[in-house]
């Protein structure tokens, strides 16, 4: 297990994750606390591992190209793992006023056995034409939609396009929703019961006066 927590910190988390799935299979003595993006090799032997799993993290770093490189180097296959695009471009997912999570850092797709990263940019939140669907406090969006993988073998491609023309990131952004916007069912409402919708209506509510 690589992870830029403690095992003190990181091990529950990972372990109550895993609990339903899979046996725990890592210790304190097999855990390795780093940064994944200090541009430094991990600590393991070119193909030491016969497959790595990398859920939910590529999102969330800073140079997912390095990581994406560490991961090929280290494994013979492997699974990646993260939200879709769909998902980080609709507005609602954790609040009306912002699209998609608000600490990723990455659009990413995937398709052909390669993954793609676009950086998330700040006009993303405002600018209608890039928003694929608003969520409502009773709604979700449709499970189908809100992950992307990769199941890889010997190795797979990857690239963070350069777009520094404003109309341009535009246009990208604006041309991946009007596609996605034709997907049936793309929200659908949640599940949590009238208790659960309730607490959501009162929590937007407060989100739109700009309360917590």
């Amino acid at each position: 297990m690589l992870d830029s927590l403690p095992f003190e910190k990181g091990s529950g988390q990972k372990q109550k994750l895993l609990a339903d799935a899979v046996p725990t299979r890592f210790t304190r003595d097999t855990w390795y606390q780093t940064d994944a993006c200090a541009h430094r090799p991990w600590p393991y032997p070119d193909k030491y591992f016969d497959y790595a799993t990398c859920s939910h993290l590529l999102e969330d770093v800073r140079d997912p190209i390095w990581v994406c490189s560490e991961i090929q180097r280290v494994a013979k296959a492997g699974y990646i793992e993260v939200p879709s695009r769909i998902l980080e471009q609709s507005l609602g997912v954790e609040n009306p006023t912002y699209a998609g999570c608000y600490h990723h850092r990455w659009l990413i797709e995937i398709h052909d056995n390669r993954v793609d990263f676009l950086f998330k940019p700040h006009n993303l939140h405002s600018l209608k034409s890039a928003i694929v669907a608003r969520i409502g406090a009773t709604q979700r969006m449709n499970p189908r939609y809100e992950i992307q993988f990769l199941e890889w073998s010997g190795h797979f491609d990857y690239a963070a396009p350069l777009l520094f023309s404003e109309p341009e990131l535009e246009r990208n952004l604006a041309e991946f929703a009007a596609r996605s916007r034709s997907l049936p069912t793309l929200v659908v409402r949640r599940g949590d019961g009238l208790a659960g919708m309730a607490r959501r209506l009162v929590y937007y509510a407060k989100l739109r006066r700009g309360r917590r």
